[in-house]
C-alpha cells in the first residue's frame, strides 16, 4: 500500500515554522506580511524542487501542479493555508497546505498516471488579517469590489499587503476558475477542539461547515438613582440582558445540539457604580450546520429577549450584524475521505466544523468536504498548538488514498 514519506513531511513542517518563528515556540505569518511572503518563496522552493509545476494566481494563491497527461482534463484540488494569525500555532493551515503537497509528490515517484490534474493549494489570507478567507473567495468568483472596499483588516492594510506581494485589486477579481473545470476539492485541518482526542479516534469526516448569524440586541430601561431607588421599581436593563444569557444558553443546549452560542460583548450605560443600568447593547452570535436550524434558532433567542425585555419592562431593538451561510459537505468527497481512513485501519467519526474554512467556499463551487486531525487539549491560534507525528502521518495518508480514490 502506497503511503507518504514521513520523514520528509515533518521536515517540512519543521522547517516551514521556522519562518515567523515566535518565542514561546509558535509562528505569526499574517497574510501578505514580509514572513508569510518568505513562507510562500520556501513552498516554492519545495514545489520546484520536487519535479511539480508551481503556479501563483492573481489571488496570490500558490499551488503545486501534477498535471496529467490530457491536458483539458478536470483539477482535483486540495490544501489549505500558510498565513497565521498573530502568535498563531506551526499546524493551522500549514499541516493541510504540506500533506497535500506530500501527497502530489508521493503520486508523482509512484509513477501513477492519473486521469485528472492534481493541484495542492495553499489559499490567501483564510485567517482574514486582510479580508478573511480571501484566495478562495477569489478563486470561486465571490469577491465583489464593494467587499474590498471595506475589508475588515481596513483598506489601507489591504492594499499595503497587495503591493508587497505584487498583486492588485484587478487582479484579485480575475482569479475566478471555471467550476466546470474543478473535479472536486479536499481539505486537512487540525480540529481545533477536543472530541477527537477525547474519542480516542484517528479523524473527523466533517459534514458541514457552520453557518454563523450575529445580532446586536439593545435591552433599554431607564437610569436611576442606584440607592435610592427601590429594586421592585427598577427598568435596569442590565438585569434584563443578564437573565437573557443564561436562558439563552440553556434553551440552545437543550434544543439545539451540537450548535452554539456566545455573548461576547457587553456595553453597560450610563456605567457608574450608583447608576441603575439604563441602557445594555450586547453582541449576539449563534452556530449551527444547518440554515433551517439556524432560522429556528434565531426566532427562539429573539422570542426569548422580547420575553425577557417585557418582564423587566425594557424596550427591545434588534439590529443584525453579518451572517455566514452554512455549508452542507459533498457526500461523494465524505464517503471518499471515510473509505481512505478505512483502508488504512484508522479509526474515524463525522462530525460538524464550528470554526470557518477555505472548504465553505469551495463547496459552493465543486464537491468538497474536509477532514479533521486530533488536536492535543483542543488549542488553536495558540503558540501551544500540537498535533502528534503520528496523527501527522495518519492524516497525509488518509488525503493520499483520498486524492486516488476521487481519481478513480
Amino acid at each position: 500500500m502506497l503511503h507518504v514519506n514521513a520523514p520528509r513531511l515533518l521536515a517540512d513542517l519543521a522547517a516551514l515554522a521556522r519562518i515567523g518563528a515566535t518565542p514561546e515556540g509558535g509562528v505569526s505569518r499574517p497574510a501578505l506580511s514580509p514572513a508569510d511572503l518568505e513562507g510562500r518563496a520556501w513552498f516554492r522552493r519545495q514545489v520546484e524542487a520536487a519535479g511539480l509545476t508551481f503556479h501563483q494566481d492573481g489571488a496570490g494563491n500558490v499551488s503545486a501542479i501534477l498535471p496529467a497527461a490530457d491536458p483539458v482534463a478536470r483539477t482535483l484540488l486540495c490544501g489549505s493555508h500558510l498565513d497565521s494569525v498573530p502568535d498563531g500555532g506551526r499546524f493551522d493551515g500549514a499541516l493541510g497546505t504540506l500533506a497535500a503537497l506530500e501527497a502530489l509528490r508521493t503520486i508523482r515517484e509512484a509513477g501513477l498516471a492519473l486521469p485528472v490534474h492534481l493541484e495542492a493549494i495553499a489559499f490567501t489570507d483564510e485567517e482574514g488579517e486582510l479580508v478573511g478567507l480571501l484566495g478562495s473567495q477569489a478563486l470561486a468568483g465571490q469577491l465583489t469590489q464593494a467587499g474590498l472596499d471595506h475589508p475588515r483588516g481596513g483598506r489601507d492594510k489591504l492594499l499595503a499587503g497587495l503591493a508587497r506581494a505584487g498583486l492588485s485589486e484587478a487582479s484579485l477579481l480575475a482569479a475566478r476558475r471555471d467550476p466546470a473545470a474543478l473535479r472536486a476539492f479536499v481539505e486537512l485541518h487540525i480540529e481545533q477542539g477536543t472530541r477527537l482526542i477525547d474519542a480516542g479516534l484517528d479523524l473527523g469526516v466533517v459534514t458541514a461547515i457552520v453557518g454563523i448569524r450575529s445580532v446586536w440586541l439593545t435591552f433599554t430601561g431607564q437610569a436611576a438613582h442606584a440607592g435610592t431607588t427601590p429594586l421592585t421599581r427598577r427598568k435596569d436593563a442590565l438585569w434584563g440582558a443578564a437573565e437573557f444569557i443564561g436562558r439563552a444558553r440553556d434553551m440552545v443546549a437543550a434544543q439545539f445540539d451540537p450548535g452554539v452560542v456566545n455573548c461576547g460583548i457587553l456595553h453597560a450605560e450610563p456605567g457608574a457604580f450608583n447608576i441603575v443600568p439604563g441602557r445594555v447593547r450586547l453582541a449576539l452570535e449563534f452556530r449551527h450546520g444547518s440554515e433551517a436550524t439556524l432560522d429556528a434558532m434565531q426566532t427562539d433567542l429573539l422570542a426569548l429577549a422580547a420575553e425577557v425585555a417585557a418582564r423587566f419592562s425594557l424596550s427591545l431593538a434588534v439590529e443584525e450584524a453579518s451572517r455566514a451561510i452554512a455549508a452542507p459537505l459533498d457526500s461523494g468527497v465524505i464517503a471518499a475521505l471515510e473509505a481512505a481512513a478505512g483502508r488504512l485501519g484508522l479509526s474515524h467519526t463525522r462530525l460538524m466544523s464550528f470554526a470557518g474554512h477555505d472548504t465553505q467556499v469551495m463547496s459552493r463551487i465543486t464537491p468538497a468536504a474536509m477532514a479533521f486531525v486530533p488536536s492535543v487539549g483542543g488549542l488553536s491560534h495558540n503558540p501551544a498548538e500540537f498535533t502528534p507525528d503520528e496523527a501527522v502521518i495518519h492524516a497525509a495518508d488518509v488525503l493520499l488514498h483520498t486524492l486516488l480514490i476521487l481519481a478513480g
